[in-house]
Parts: structure tokens; C-alpha cells; sequence
């Protein structure tokens, strides 16, 4: 075996190790592969929430109450309940009022008021959270039509070659004169990052 052949199977042999360590992150449904970190990005969540939004404004209940007035609406503080705090919940909660300003379909109650309210409601909480229960009282404080509220919450698989985070990202309507739902979705992000083991 020539010198010139040895130094090209060695070149080979390196590229081959190297490729089979890569680290890689695979989107749930599987269509897109990124060499990039596994958590979520907040731009990642805007691009959600603003499709969750569009789907609230044509939503059969919400086009029928939006007919009969320009309603006021609170936006609660969404609660992150993830492990991730870079993820930065005012941007997300700044594209929803955004794009519902926009609309032209609603006015707003006083943000700060709006985060006061629910801060006064949930300062014992361990962990803050927020159920029909805990919006009504949030609402019973505000001069508000309508509370939209929500939370972003993971859940993290780790196996021997392989660790997966779940996103779960959900919005609720509620009516503040009747205490009931009038709208809620929720969107959810899978993210997987798989470690190719030499051999395997």
C-alpha cells in the first residue's frame, strides 16, 4: 500500500468518526434537521402564538361576540412553567396584543393593571398557574369583557443516545360576564436531538 493510499484511507476514517458523533436537532414531524440547540426559541413561540391568535379571530364564537360590540379585552401575563427561562413570554404576549391590535376588533384593559391583578391573585401559589378558577378572580378584578390567558409548559425525555423536549403551549377566552370559555387552543412543539453512536 502506497503512502499517498494510507493518507487517504486515515482522511476517510476521520470524517466517518467524526459524522457518526454529530449531535443534531429533528423537529416532531420530521421534515427539518438543524445542527442548533434543543430548547425552544421565543421566536419559535411568537410564530405559534401569532398562528393561534389568527385562528382565535375566526373561531365561530368569538366572530359572533365580536358582532354585536368592540368588546374590551385583558391580556394576562403568560405564565412560563417550563425549565427553560431564556424564553422571553413578553414577546410572545407583545405579538398577541400586536396582532389583536390590529384587528381593530377589540380595546384593551391596562396591561399593568391587568398584570397587577393576577400577580394579587396568585402571590401564594409555589409555583404560579392559572385555571378557570384563578381567571375568573383575575377577571372579577378588571373592567374587562374578555381574559385571555395562558402557559407555555416542557416536558424532557433523556435516554442513553437521545433526549427529546416537549412543548405545550396553550390560550384561553374567557368571558367575564358568564365565567365560561368562549375560545381556547393549544399548539404543541416537539424538538429531539439524537447522538449517532461509531458502529451503531
Amino acid at each position: 500500500m502506497t503512502i499517498k493510499t494510507i493518507v487517504g484511507v486515515l482522511a476517510a476514517s476521520s470524517l466517518l468518526t467524526l459524522s457518526a458523533c454529530t449531535n443534531t436537532v429533528q423537529y416532531g414531524e420530521a421534515t427539518r434537521v438543524e445542527t442548533t440547540k434543543i430548547d425552544v426559541s421565543s421566536n419559535e413561540l411568537v410564530t405559534v402564538a401569532e398562528k393561534m391568535t389568527r385562528k382565535m379571530l375566526t373561531y365561530p364564537t368569538v366572530e359572533e361576540a365580536l358582532k354585536k360590540k368592540r368588546p374590551k379585552l385583558a391580556i394576562s401575563p403568560l405564565i412560563n412553567q417550563t425549565s427553560d427561562d431564556s424564553v422571553d413570554v413578553s414577546l410572545i404576549e407583545d405579538s398577541i396584543a400586536k396582532q389583536l391590535g390590529q384587528s381593530g376588533k377589540f380595546s384593551f384593559s391596562n396591561k399593568t393593571k391587568t398584570g397587577a391583578a393576577q400577580s394579587a391573585v396568585t402571590k401564594d401559589q409555589l409555583f404560579a398557574s392559572i385555571d378557570i378558577n384563578v381567571a375568573k378572580k383575575i377577571a372579577s378584578t378588571l373592567n374587562a369583557d374578555y381574559l385571555l390567558y395562558g402557559s407555555l409548559k416542557n416536558i424532557i425525555r433523556t435516554k442513553a443516545t437521545s433526549k427529546e423536549v416537549y412543548y405545550s403551549f396553550n390560550l384561553h377566552m374567557l368571558d367575564t360576564k358568564t365565567g365560561k370559555l368562549v375560545w381556547q387552543d393549544s399548539e404543541e412543539i416537539l424538538k429531539s436531538r439524537k447522538r449517532a453512536i461509531f458502529g451503531i
